[in-house]
């Protein structure tokens, strides 16, 4: 210390200073490098921030707006169709009531041929037709009960599902409504960086120093392609979109599968009809010839009584009218008789007599045999009479049943 002279200690004190503000000025330019570096980064990652954003309200609209349509076109498509189904239902349940009035009328078609005498209830043709015809009506109610019911069933599920595409579809908008706002009151992204007015800084160094406290700047980046897949915010309405679209269809396909079965069913109804009205009216021609034999039978049963009564009358007559010569004959034989007995021979008188006597007798046996043979045959036409003018009679009777059934017709 005494060896250094005053203005050399003087001047390491300058020489000193001088190295610490230079080190100092060196350590201020890093630290002002970093910072302008930090800051830049930062202002990058919001402007990519602010332009991922951007990218997405448009990538949103864009689906919101093709969503919107869809569930619209969906909804407006299911409209016809709903309206369809409710006009099917509607024409099912008319049909329905024909068919119980048509069982109605059949039934009451059967109690009517139930109405006819013991001896004509057969199973005759119109009896199987009509018992035919109320096998395939019973049928078809079944059928069409149950295609009734999948109607329902599918009207109340395409209904559900219209709600719910509505529902969906007031959602949709408002989000679209929410996604336009925030798009307007976002402003177009600008790149500002950081100006600062330093000739000494040198950039070079910038990247060489950190700073104390280190600033991790975390930008998440949007997932676009998850957000935009149908499984995560979208997936309930492509679903339901799906379902009413599959449900349109298959109402649809009701649609077609119901006028294609109450076609075929009408079809098979009238031909029925059809053939139960020509059983009825063969039945109807077969009865009539049979009654208007029965009616000629009769009149030529009446003729033969007719005749046989007078045959009967005229052996009466006969039988009446040889009694006197019978009672002469007998007369003349007791008078004969009455004779001595020296004179009592068989004489030619006596044989005559005899013969006469026995000639008579037999002429009235014929007759009264022949009476009573005719006596008995017009008591049997009497019968066969009666039984025809009743044969006459039921025919008559199921001839008025069978026309009632013919005129109360199916229809």
């Amino acid at each position: 210390m005494s060896e250094l002279s005053l203005p050399s200690v003087w001047r390491q004190k300058s020489t000193d200073t001088m190295a610490k503000a230079a080190k100092q000025r060196s350590t201020l330019q890093e630290y002002r490098s970093a910072y302008w570096k930090f800051n830049s980064d930062t202002r990058r990652a919001q402007y990519s921030m602010q332009v991922q954003v951007n990218d997405s309200l448009k990538k949103k609209k864009s689906t919101l707006c093709l969503l919107i349509d869809q569930l619209s076109t969906t909804h407006q498509a299911a409209i016809p169709v709903l309206k369809t189904l409710e006009e099917i239902k509607g024409t099912l349940e008319k049909e329905l009531e024909e068919k119980e009035r048509l069982l109605a009328r059949n039934a009451e078609r059967l109690g009517i041929r139930a109405q006819r005498p013991p001896q004509e209830l057969v199973a005759d043709e119109p009896q199987r037709q009509l018992l035919a015809q109320e096998a395939l009506l019973r049928d078809s109610v079944t059928q069409q009960q149950r295609v009734l019911k999948e109607v329902n069933e599918t009207i109340e599920q395409l209904v559900a599902a219209q709600d719910e595409i509505k529902e969906d579809l007031s959602d949709k908008k408002m989000a679209l409504d929410l996604n336009i706002k925030s798009e307007s009151e976002c402003e177009t992204p600008q790149l500002k960086l950081p100006d600062i007015n330093c000739k000494r800084m040198d950039m070079s160094v910038s990247g060489t120093l950190k700073l104390e406290t280190d600033v991790t700047v975390n930008v998440q980046k949007p997932q676009e392609a998850l957000m935009m897949s149908p499984n995560v915010w979208h997936g309930s309405t492509m679903k339901a979109v799906d379902r009413n679209r599959k449900i349109q269809t298959r109402g649809l396909q009701l649609c077609d599968g119901c006028e294609m079965l109450s076609k075929k069913l009408a079809e098979a109804i009238l031909q029925a009809h059809h053939y139960v009205h020509q059983a009825l009216t063969e039945r109807l021609k077969e009865l009539k010839a049979v009654k208007d034999e029965l009616n000629e039978q009769h009149s030529l049963t009446l003729d033969e009584i007719t005749e046989a009564e007078t045959t009967s009358k005229m052996l009466q007559l006969a039988i009446d009218d040889i009694e006197e010569p019978l009672k002469v004959s007998q007369n003349r034989r007791s008078i004969h008789g009455a004779r001595p007995d020296r004179e009592l021979i068989e004489d030619d008188v006596q044989i005559h007599l005899k013969a006469e006597h026995g000639d008579l007798l037999e002429q009235e046996a014929y007759l009264h045999q022949r009476k009573k043979k005719v006596d008995d045959l017009l008591e049997e036409l009497c019968g066969t009479r009666d039984e025809i003018a009743h044969d006459v009679e039921m025919k008559t009777e199921c001839i008025n049943l069978d026309q009632k059934c013919l005129d109360l017709g199916s229809y």
